[in-house]
């Protein structure tokens, strides 16, 4: 049978069965109850979205062969062909009617987009004959055969997508048209169904996860068995990094809560700042070029109290057996250092109370000795303390109490870096640090150095507050200690906002009076001695001037000499002082406690000499 000319749509002239001879050698017929049937059995065998997936490509291969056999009769234009697809759609019986809405081309004649509306589709009928409306269109098949048949005759990949069917209830189905890079983003989830897939590579690839996972599980209970002998054997932290780096052959580290590395394995160097990453959960972070991080807090107490993490280098990746131990490895670190803090505080505690009870005198020689070495002080070493103070609010006072007690265990923190062997402890609101001075002088440091590297280090983590120290002499054997909190206390009354650090042995005989308990005493004999001073002299000149005539000696000519003042002139100064003051120069008892008050001042920064 040949059509005349070969005109494609001289096809569509004959009756159907001969128009489908023209098209197809041979054709089979299959029942759509059977293709209905064989949907379900598939759904039930494999699933919903990989059913979906075969009857797409199904329609897919059909489209295709058609449109190559629609190539090879005779067409005026593209659009001729396009128009053709919808009447072999409808001569195969997958549709009724099928009504092409609009066609979009570019200005280069390229297609854009086609609009077509579906009347009773075989595959809707078929769901709706369940009694159920779809939440989803169903015309797998259509869509398919359209894309084929389309991608086939343009030469160029199109996708169609369903947006209305009547299965959804809708009064037809409408479906759009347009190039695969048209698309965009609304492509992703519809061109999977497009793409051939093997069950059994599938298969194959799940069961290599498994065996993956099987062997992950595997190393990592042989881990955390280890790590339970670790932490039963009581081997610390040490032997979790040295565990963790030989399992994994990353370098790995643990931190305390104020990310200072308690303990690392080897290959462990740290140029980033670890203060910054504040994580509540496992992350793996980027720290810098060509380095990363896995890390991963330490809970106890219901709070971060440090963190275990592995080092990686280049384009190293964590998978998911390194997540596993890491995680293990956090739950044993918890354990061990919840078991340090407890030990920790209870010898704390033990040294605060013995610390306590010898500031209050209740020890017997020999009873302080034996503690004293029980606690691993020798006693007859020689003893140094530090007290340190700052502003608090009286009204909280739970909170105050609070952040001392955090201040003490930071404090604490630094004495053990530094192996000096210390009790750190409050009272009345101030941090209070015997030292055993042979463990200083180690350090070979002096004194005003290492303290102000102490409130560097205190600064740092409490850093809206400011500190001032009380730093005491230094006495022959710890049964001398008692007097060494007075001493700081004396210090501390000389503090000034220019001063944080003042040492007992720097003040003069005031210190005698920075020793009496009640500031007000202090400030009443101040007042009373140079009160009148201080109000009539603003520029301080007669107060410098009586200083340096007290510490000459009361000696005119001396004093003259040393102020570079002519007699008459320091003659009429000293007049007009012994008037305010109403003090005869000439009585040195007098001129003494005027001495003591003025040396008051000084020390508290009030006054400049």
């Amino acid at each position: 049978m040949y059509v005349r000319n070969n005109l494609i749509n001289d096809v569509f002239d004959l009756p159907k069965d001969e128009a489908l001879h023209t098209f197809y050698e041979r054709i089979i017929t299959i029942p759509i109850t059977a293709i209905t049937a064989l949907k379900k059995e598939l759904v039930t065998a494999i699933g919903e979205d990989r059913t979906r997936g075969i009857f797409t490509r199904y329609g897919w291969h059909c489209g295709v062969s058609d449109g190559e056999k629609a190539l090879t009769f005779q067409w005026e234009d593209e659009r001729e062909l396009i128009q053709v697809g919808p009447k072999v759609h409808i001569l195969h019986g997958y549709l009724e009617d099928v009504i092409i809405d609009d066609m979009k081309f570019d200005e280069e004649g390229g297609l854009e987009s086609i609009d077509v509306s579906w009347f009773n589709s075989y595959e809707a009928a078929e769901f709706l004959k369940g009694g159920i409306m779809s939440e989803e269109p169903v015309c797998h098949t259509l869509c398919g055969y359209a894309g084929g048949y389309l991608s086939t005759v343009l030469k160029k990949p199109i996708l169609v997508k369903e947006t209305k069917c009547t299965a959804m209830g809708h009064e037809k189905c409408e479906i759009i048209c347009m190039p695969m890079e048209k698309w965009g983003p609304k492509l992703d989830n519809d061109y999977r169904y497009y793409q051939s897939s093997s069950m059994i590579q599938e298969l194959d690839e799940i069961t290599a996860k498994l065996k993956i996972e099987r062997d992950y599980l595997n190393t990592a209970n042989e881990v955390h068995r280890k790590l339970i002998e670790k932490l039963l054997s009581q081997q610390g932290l040490e032997a979790i990094v040295e565990l963790l780096y030989k399992t994994t052959g990353l370098p790995a580290f643990i931190e305390n809560e104020y990310n200072q590395i308690i303990m690392k394995s080897d290959g462990v160097e740290i140029d980033f700042d670890l203060e910054k990453m504040n994580t509540s959960a496992t992350s793996y972070i980027n720290v810098s070029p060509g380095k990363s991080i896995l890390r991963t807090p330490i809970f106890f107490e219901q709070q971060i109290k440090g963190y275990c993490s592995f080092l990686y280098d280049e384009d190293q990746i964590p998978n998911d057996l390194e997540y596993m131990i890491i995680d293990q490895a956090s739950l044993t670190a918890s354990i061990i250092l919840l078991n340090e803090n407890i030990k920790i505080n209870t010898e704390q505690n033990i040294r605060r109370d013995f610390l306590s009870d010898i500031l209050e005198g209740r020890f017997e020689k020999e009873e302080l000795y034996k503690l004293s070495y029980y606690l691993k002080f020798n006693p007859e070493d020689s003893y140094w303390m530090l007290t340190m103070e700052r502003k608090i609010n009286k009204e909280d006072m739970n909170h105050e109490i609070e952040v001392n007690e955090k201040l003490v265990r930071y404090i604490n923190l630094f004495f053990k870096e530094r192996q000096i062997n210390a009790i750190v402890s409050q009272k009345l609101g101030k941090i209070i640090m015997l030292i055993e001075y042979p463990s200083f002088k180690e350090l070979c440091v002096k004194p005003a150095k290492f303290i102000n590297q102490l409130l560097k280090h205190c600064s740092r983590r409490f850093a809206k507050y400011t500190f001032f120290v009380g730093v005491s002499s230094v006495v022959e054997n710890i049964g001398q200690v008692s007097m060494l909190y007075d001493e700081t206390l004396a210090a501390l009354k000389a503090k000034n906002t220019k001063k944080q650090v003042q040492f007992f042995e720097d003040l003069g005989i005031e210190s005698v009076l920075f020793q009496i308990p009640d500031d007000s005493l202090i400030n009443r004999f101040v007042h009373k001695q140079v009160g009148d001073l201080l109000e009539a002299d603003k520029n301080m000149e007669l107060i410098q001037t009586l200083y340096a005539y007290i510490e000459n000696g009361i000696n005119i000519n001396h004093t003259a000499k040393a102020l570079c003042m002519s007699i008459s002139g320091l003659r009429y100064r000293l007049s007009k002082i012994s008037e305010i003051l109403n003090l005869d120069l000439n009585d040195t008892k007098s001129v003494f406690s005027v001495y003591m008050a003025l040396n008051v001042l000084k020390a508290k920064g009030q006054i400049t000499i």
